[in-house]
């Protein structure tokens, strides 16, 4: 069931890049729209869900301006610009290249942890860079350096989106252990949902609206946003951090098909190969971490 569940939620999120790119190409709808109203209504789903399940519980994250503190970097800088900048760079590319470029944030985390932690990157990270590097300039020219695949506007938004997902990934480890991983990221995305709704005012519709717009944001927001995230935080607690990290890897694997056999996005060699790279720098990177429990969902249970 671990393993199920891990998959299962990697997969979500894959469909639900694909589903984006999908409503940018057929139904005229943008990212600064569909990522301010999938922030907002996934986050006060997930937050009303924390609070009626643990009650004050849910709310003592508010209680001292350090963790509101945190709360507003995750908000803001994690949760608000990692999204953004992911449909960002699908709006100007395509799902598969913009979530495996993305997941070239890992080895920024890699670098961080290293450096936090006062020692020399392992011979198995610096591999892992090598592929991710590696990668990534096949993604972005197929080989050939004087010719850029990407737009310098797409390959922009693919390395914010790399570096929010690196915030992401270390600066909540903190207020998470103390209030649960639950509160904090309906939180972080009800407040990153609110900080967008005043920069791009949504209550303005755009795009073509019919049943499957409507569908696809239904998917993005209750599959690709609740659903992916409750069943891998579940998964990771099953099997463990290190082969969840590893089986994250379907994302862009499952991105990549997505993108070929349902969007016709036309992916060459050079696509599959850059993929493959970066999906080994994964592995790489999460076969050096111990297969422990999340504890972050178990702290608040027991509070």
């Amino acid at each position: 069931m671990g393993y199920f569940l891990t998959v299962f939620g990697g997969t979500c999120w894959a469909v639900s890049g694909a589903c984006g790119q999908f409503l940018f190409e057929n139904r005229g709808l943008d990212a600064n729209w569909l990522v301010t109203m999938r922030l907002l209504l996934a986050g006060l789903l997930l937050s009303g869900y924390s609070v009626v399940r643990w009650r004050g519980k849910a709310l003592e994250v508010f209680r001292s301006w350090r963790s509101v503190g945190a709360l507003l970097v995750l908000g803001m800088m994690g949760l608000g610009l990692c999204q953004y900048a992911y449909f960002r760079s699908i709006e100007l590319s395509n799902a598969a290249t913009a979530t495996t470029l993305q997941y070239t944030g890992l080895v920024l985390v890699m670098l961080w942890v290293a450096v936090t932690d006062r020692r020399l990157p392992r011979r198995s990270e610096v591999i892992a860079v090598a592929c991710a590097m590696a990668g990534a300039y096949l993604l972005a020219t197929h080989g050939d350096p004087s010719q850029l695949v990407l737009s310098t506007t797409a390959l922009f938004w693919c390395l914010v989106g790399a570096a929010a997902f690196a915030i992401y990934s270390v600066q909540p480890r903190g207020i998470i252990l103390r209030y649960g991983t639950l509160p904090v990221t309906g939180f972080g995305m009800l407040i990153a949902g609110l900080v967008l709704c005043v920069l791009f005012k949504p209550w303005h519709l755009v795009g073509e609206w019919d049943g499957v717009t409507v569908a696809g944001l239904i998917f993005i927001v209750i599959f690709g946003t609740l659903l992916s995230f409750c069943c891998y935080l579940e998964g990771v607690r099953r099997i463990g951090a290190s082969k969840g990290s590893i089986l994250a890897a379907v994302e862009p694997v499952a991105s990549a098909l997505l993108s070929v056999f349902w969007l016709g996005v036309p992916l060459g060699t050079m696509d599959f190969a850059g993929i493959a790279l970066i999906v080994a720098a994964m592995v790489l990177l999460a076969g050096d971490g111990s297969a422990k429990p999340d504890q972050s969902e178990k702290s608040l249970k027991n509070r």
